[in-house]
């Protein structure tokens, strides 16, 4: 009996062993109408509900936000739908104009303020 329960603990154990797991993988998103630290935190805080979002990075003053995500649970094009859905263009995924029209002043574009 006990040479089953061991048999069937290492068996659990080299399986759980072999399983994989996706690798994470980190991208640069051109974020051109970030403005300041408001901005900031409203992408994190925004995109740490996104599935599969490991880290977030917003560099305002470089206009680029940095994401680590797992390639198994969301891709590049969720994360910049994620952004423009917070308000702000991500690359070629342009903001959601109700959102956007909500946005602080500091955190619009310059030629709308």
């Amino acid at each position: 009996m006990i040479k089953t329960y061991l048999l069937a603990f290492f068996f659990f154990v080299s399986v759980h062993g072999f399983a994989q797991q996706a690798k994470p993988i980190t991208v640069k998103i051109n974020t051109p109408t970030v403005q300041c630290e408001k901005c900031k935190k409203r992408i994190e805080d925004y995109l740490k509900v996104e599935e599969g979002v490991i880290k977030i990075n917003v560099d305002f003053k470089q206009k680029k936000t940095t994401v680590t995500y797992l390639i198994d649970r969301t891709n590049i094009e969720n994360i910049k739908t994620a952004i423009a859905n917070a308000g702000y263009d991500a690359e070629d995924v342009k903001a959601a104009q109700d959102i956007y029209v909500k946005l602080p002043i500091c955190c619009k574009k310059p030629i709308d303020q």
